[in-house]
C-alpha cells in the first residue's frame, strides 16, 4: 500500500487560488477599480499598523539584526501580515498607521492621552522598518495627519460598499464601535474574531451602544476621563437601563445608586466630553480609498533583501511561496504511515535528521488511562509523517503499538541516540515507558519553556506558532471539542488527528530555536537544562509508578466520616433551629444575615459571602458558623480523598497514578491531579487518617524525606540576617529564639504562647500578612499585632532590608528572581490601584521564597533520582508534597536509603545556611512521616 498524503490543505488552497485568480481584476498599477467588478461580496482586511506593531513589540522576545538593529515587533508584525494575508485571503488590503503630532481630540481636551508613557526607542525606530516590509508586500499604507488611525478606518468602513466584508485587524477597544454584521474586529495575534455578540458578551453592550458605555466609564489608557465613581460593568447597566446617554442625564435623578446619581449630575458635560474624545471620525479627507488597495503580488526580491538584512532566516526559507495566490503557505502537509514498509522508510528518514520532534494524539486522557491513538514525526517545518495506533487510527498490518515502539527503538536509544523534543514532552516518556522503550531527557520541551517563560499563562504555543513562524496551530479543544461533548481521542476522524499531530510537531520543531534563545538571553537557560527539563523524566517516572493505598480502610474511614457527618448535620439544624440544605449558599446567606442577623462581612454578586474566612469571623459570635465549618471541612475530606480515591485505582497496577503539573503555580511548585495529593491536610486529624491509607507495596516501606523549615532558611538566606542566620547554623529552634529575642527575655522564659506567636510572625513575613491578618491569626487586637511586627523588625533589620529591596527590584525590573533564576513577573506593581498593588508587593517577596524553594526541590528530585538509577537501587520516588519527597524502599534498602537521601538532599544548593532533611520510616504514609 503507497504512502498517502493528507491533501486537503493542498486542495483547499488550490481551489482558494483558482477562485480568486479568476475573480481578481489585472493589478499592474494601483489605479482605480470598482469593488463590485471583483465579487459580490468582496472581502477587505484593514490592519491598524500602529496597534499591531505595539503588541508584537511586547509580545515577541527581544531579536536584532546582525547590526544590532532591534527586529523583534517587525518580526511580529510580519509574520502577522504573513498569516491574515494566508487565512482571510482579502481582495483588498490596506495598512493605517497613526499620523505624527497631535490630532484634533487635543484641541477638545488638552490633557488626552497625557498619562502615556514615552514609546520605547527600540519601538520607535522598527516603525520605519514595519513600513519598508509593507511597501514591499505592495500594500497600501494611510496617515492622515491631524487624525488617528481609528479615524481613517472609521471613514475607509463608511466609503466601503454596503455588500463588502470587512476585517479589521486590531485590539483597539475604539474600533469595537465599528463592528456591525458587516464588520468584525480580527485579533490577529489570538486568533480571536470580534463580531456583533463577541462585543457584547465582553462588554455588556452592543457595539451600537459602547461609545455611551466609553463616556461613562472612560479609558485611563487615552486618559479619557468619564464620570468619576462609574465603572465598566455600572456604566453598562446604566446604558442598557436608559439607552444612551442623553437618555440617562435626562433621568439621572432616577438612578437608584446615589454615588452614581450624585456623580451624574455633576459630572454630565466630562461625560459628553468623554463620548466625543471617544467618537471615531468617519470624514476624514483621504488621499486614497479603498480602490486603490486591491492586491497585488508582493516584491520578492525586495523581501529576500530586507529578510536578508533582518536576519529573518525562517521568512527566507518561505519566500518561494508568498505569492498572493499561495494560500497553502505554512500548512502542514502529513503523510499517513500505513505498512511496515512505510514505517521502516520513515525511521530511516527520521535517522537522517539532527533530531526528532514528535507529537502524541493523548486528547485529555492521561497516560497511564490510555496510550495515543497516534503519534506525528516533523519532517520538514511544513512537512510530517502520522504513524496510526489505535482505532481507525491503527497501522494497517495490525501490528501492536508495543511492537512499533519496539521498531522506533534505536532511534532513542544506544550511541546512535538522536535528541529529541516535543511540544510536551512528559505524557510521551509515561506512555513509550509503558511500551518498553524509556527515552532519555528530551533535548527540549516547548509547553515547558513557553510555561517558565510567562508563569501568568497569558502566552499560548498557538499565539507563538502565529508570531515566530506565521502558522496557524488549532488547540485541541478546537478538534474533539469542550468538557461534557468533548470527542475522546478515538473518535477523531484519522484526518484530523494527523493534521493536528503533524502541525504541532513542526511547531516544535520551528519553536524550539526562538525559544531556547529567549530562554538564555532571560537568564532561565540554565534552569530549564538543569532543573525543569531533566524533570519531566523523573514525573514520568512517578506517574508510572503510582502509590499504593489500602481500600478497605478508606472504606472503614468513609463510614466513619458519615457517621460524623450526620452528627454535625443534626447539631447544625438543631442551632439553627430548622432543617435546610447546608451546601446552599443562598439558604445559608438567609439563615446566617436574615434569621440570626449576624453581620454580613463581605459582599459578592450573588449576596453576602459564606465563605471559609467569613465563617472563621463568625464564629466567636455563634457557634453555628463553626459547626458549619467542620461539616464542610469533613464533606470536603470525605468527597475529595476518602470516596474518590478507590476508583482512581488502575485496574492493571492495582494503585492511583497522580499527574503532577511541573509548572502547577506561578511561583514554580508542582501540582497534581487524580488525585491532589497535595491538598491531603497533614495537620488535622481526619487528614493524617487519610494519609495512613497510602501504603508500600509487599515487601517494602514508605520512607518520608521533609526539608526542615526551608522557607526561612531561605530567608536567612536571601536577607543575610546574622541573628536568623547563627540560629541555623547552631540548630536552635528558631521560633523559639526570635520569641526570646523579640521580647527580650532569655529563651528559657519563653512561653508556648509566645513561641506560637513568634511562629505566626515568622511565616507572616514570608507569605506578606499585615497587622490585620496577623490579628485575626493570633486573635490579638491589630495594635498589638502591628507592635509585635515592628518589634520583629528591629530586632530583624536584615530581613526588613531583604523585603525592601526584594520590592524596589521588583518595580525596578518589572519581575523577582530565584535562587536559581526563575522569573516571577508583576506588572501590578506599577497600577494606580492600591490593593492590586500592595498584593503585587506581597507577591514579591513569596515569590521568592517559594520559587527558590521550588527551585530546591526540583533540583533534590533530579539528583536524587539520577542518584538511585547510578547506585542500581530499586527503591523509587513516588510523591512529592510541597517540601517532602516519599519513597517506596524495598526493606533491605531501607539502612541505604535513610543515609543517602537526606546527604544528597542537603546538597543541593548552597545556601548561607545548612539544610536539614528530616527522614521517617513507616508501613504507611503517616507513619513515615
Amino acid at each position: 500500500m503507497r504512502a498517502s498524503w493528507d491533501c486537503g490543505l493542498q486542495a483547499r488552497a488550490q481551489r482558494a487560488a483558482g477562485e480568486r485568480s479568476s475573480l481578481r481584476p489585472e493589478r499592474s498599477s494601483l489605479g482605480p477599480a470598482s469593488l463590485l467588478d471583483v465579487k459580490e461580496h468582496p472581502r477587505v482586511v484593514i490592519i491598524d499598523g500602529t496597534n499591531s506593531l505595539y503588541r508584537a513589540f511586547f509580545a515577541i522576545p527581544k531579536l536584532r539584526a546582525a547590526d544590532g538593529t532591534p527586529t523583534n515587533a517587525a518580526y511580529g508584525f510580519v509574520t502577522m501580515l504573513r498569516k491574515v494575508i494566508r487565512e482571510e485571503a482579502p481582495d483588498y488590503l490596506l495598512v493605517v498607521f497613526d499620523a505624527r503630532g497631535k490630532n484634533f481630540r487635543h484641541q477638545l481636551y488638552p490633557a488626552y492621552k497625557a498619562t502615556r508613557d514615552a514609546q520605547p526607542e527600540e519601538l520607535s525606530a522598527q516603525i520605519p522598518i514595519a513600513r519598508e516590509l509593507v511597501e514591499a508586500y505592495q500594500i497600501p499604507i494611510l496617515e492622515v495627519a491631524g487624525f488617528e488611525a481609528d479615524d481613517v478606518i472609521a471613514t475607509l468602513v463608511r466609503r466601503a460598499p454596503p455588500e463588502a466584508q470587512i476585517a479589521i485587524v486590531s485590539t483597539d477597544k475604539d474600533l469595537m464601535q465599528l463592528v456591525s454584521g458587516r464588520v468584525v474586529l480580527l485579533d490577529g495575534m489570538k486568533d480571536r474574531r470580534y463580531d456583533e455578540h463577541e462585543v457584547e458578551e465582553r462588554f455588556g453592550v452592543p457595539p451600537s451602544q459602547l461609545l455611551d458605555l466609553r463616556a461613562l466609564a472612560g479609558d485611563p489608557s487615552d486618559n479619557i476621563p468619564g464620570v468619576a465613581g462609574i465603572g465598566p460593568k455600572g456604566a453598562a447597566e446604566l446604558i442598557r437601563r436608559w439607552g444612551d446617554l442623553e437618555n440617562l442625564l435626562a433621568h439621572a435623578g432616577e438612578v437608584a445608586s446615589k454615588r452614581a446619581r450624585e456623580a451624574l449630575g455633576q459630572q454630565a458635560e466630562q461625560a459628553r466630553l468623554s463620548k466625543r474624545l471617544a467618537t471615531l471620525r468617519s470624514d476624514v479627507p483621504l488621499p486614497q480609498g479603498l480602490e486603490a488597495a486591491a492586491r497585488r503580488e508582493p516584491d520578492l526580491a525586495r523581501l529576500r533583501a530586507l529578510f536578508e538584512r533582518l536576519g529573518f532566516s525562517r521568512l527566507l526559507e518561505g519566500l518561494g511561496s508568498e505569492a498572493a495566490n499561495d494560500v497553502a503557505a505554512g500548512a502542514t502537509l502529513v503523510r499517513r504511515i500505513e505498512a511496515l514498509g512505510e514505517l521502516d522508510a520513515l525511521i530511516a528518514e527520521l535517522r537522517a535528521l539532527p533530531g526528532i520532534a514528535l507529537a502524541g494524539v493523548f486528547g485529555d486522557a492521561p497516560p497511564m488511562g490510555s496510550g495515543p491513538v497516534g503519534l506525528a514525526f516533523a519532517l520538514g517545518p511544513e512537512r510530517a509523517a502520522y504513524l496510526p495506533l489505535a482505532g481507525e487510527n491503527l497501522l494497517a498490518s495490525g501490528l501492536a503499538p508495543a511492537e512499533v515502539v519496539s521498531r522506533l527503538r534505536g532511534l532513542f536509544e544506544g550511541a546512535r541516540a538522536l535528541p529529541w523534543s516535543a511540544r510536551e514532552t512528559k505524557p510521551l516518556q509515561v506512555w513509550l515507558a509503558e511500551q518498553g522503550l524509556e527515552l532519555p531527557a528530551p533535548a527540549f520541551d516547548c509547553e515547558l519553556a513557553v510555561q517558565l517563560l510567562d508563569p501568568s499563562g497569558s502566552r499560548t504555543l498557538e499565539a507563538l506558532a502565529s508570531q515566530q513562524l506565521g502558522t496557524a496551530l488549532r488547540s485541541w479543544d478546537e478538534i474533539a471539542g469542550r468538557g461534557a461533548k468533548a470527542r475522546p481521542a478515538s473518535e477523531i476522524p484519522i484526518e484530523q488527528a494527523a493534521a493536528w499531530a503533524g502541525a504541532q510537531a513542526c511547531a516544535a520543531r520551528g519553536l524550539e530555536e526562538p525559544l531556547a534563545r529567549e530562554l538564555a538571553e532571560t537568564g532561565m537557560d540554565a534552569l530549564y537544562r538543569s532543573a525543569e527539563l531533566p524533570l519531566t523524566r523523573v514525573l514520568a517516572r512517578m506517574e508510572r509508578a503510582g502509590v499504593r493505598i489500602d481500600e478497605a480502610a478508606l472504606g472503614r474511614l468513609s463510614r466513619d466520616f458519615s457517621g460524623q457527618l450526620a452528627q454535625l448535620e443534626e447539631q447544625i439544624y438543631a442551632l439553627a433551629g430548622e432543617r435546610f440544605l447546608i451546601s446552599s449558599p443562598k439558604q445559608l446567606q438567609q439563615l446566617l444575615f436574615e434569621k440570626l442577623k449576624l453581620p454580613a462581612i463581605k459582599k459578592t454578586k450573588t449576596g453576602y459571602s459564606t465563605d471559609e474566612d467569613v465563617l472563621e469571623q463568625l464564629a466567636s459570635q455563634h457557634n453555628l458558623p463553626l459547626q458549619i465549618l467542620a461539616h464542610r471541612r469533613l464533606s470536603k475530606l470525605k468527597n475529595t480523598y476518602v470516596d474518590a480515591l478507590p476508583p482512581l485505582v488502575n485496574p492493571r497496577t492495582g494503585r492511583i497514578h497522580p499527574t503532577f503539573h511541573q509548572l502547577g503555580a506561578a511561583t514554580g511548585r508542582l501540582s497534581a491531579t487524580h488525585p491532589n495529593v497535595q491538598n491531603i491536610p497533614i495537620r488535622s486529624p481526619d487528614g493524617l487518617r487519610i494519609r495512613e491509607a497510602f501504603v508500600p507495596a509487599e515487601g517494602c516501606r514508605l520512607l518520608s524525606a521533609d526539608y526542615s523549615q526551608v522557607e526561612l532558611r531561605i530567608l536567612a538566606h536571601y536577607s543575610g540576617d546574622e541573628s536568623l542566620i547563627e540560629a541555623f547554623q547552631r540548630g536552635e529552634d528558631v521560633h523559639l529564639r526570635t520569641a526570646a529575642e523579640v521580647a527580650g527575655i532569655a529563651p528559657e522564659a519563653v512561653s508556648a504562647e509566645q513561641r506560637a506567636r513568634a511562629k505566626a510572625v515568622n511565616f507572616g513575613i514570608i507569605y506578606g500578612s499585615s497587622a490585620f491578618g496577623l490579628a485575626n491569626q493570633l486573635g490579638i487586637a491589630s495594635a498589638e499585632a502591628q507592635a509585635t511586627i515592628d518589634a520583629y523588625f528591629a530586632r530583624y533589620r536584615g530581613v526588613r532590608r531583604f523585603l525592601d529591596e526584594t520590592i524596589a527590584e521588583a518595580r525596578r525590573e518589572g519581575f523577582v528572581r530565584t535562587v536559581l533564576g526563575r522569573r516571577r513577573y508583576l506588572p501590578d506593581l506599577s497600577s494606580r490601584n492600591r490593593a492590586l498593588k500592595n498584593a503585587a508587593e506581597r507577591m514579591a517577596v513569596n515569590s521568592v521564597i517559594q520559587g527558590s524553594e521550588a527551585d530546591l526541590i526540583k533540583k533534590a528530585m533530579v539528583e536524587v533520582d539520577a542518584d538511585l538509577e547510578a547506585a542500581g537501587l530499586r527503591s523509587r520516588m513516588i510523591l512529592q508534597v510541597h517540601d517532602e519527597l516519599v519513597f517506596e524502599v524495598p526493606e533491605r534498602e531501607v539502612a541505604e536509603l535513610r543515609r543517602r537521601i537526606p546527604e544528597r538532599m542537603q546538597a543541593v544548593l548552597p545556601l548561607r545556611v545548612p539544610l536539614v532533611v528530616d527522614v521517617g520510616v513507616g508501613s504507611n504514609w503517616r507513619e513515615a512521616h
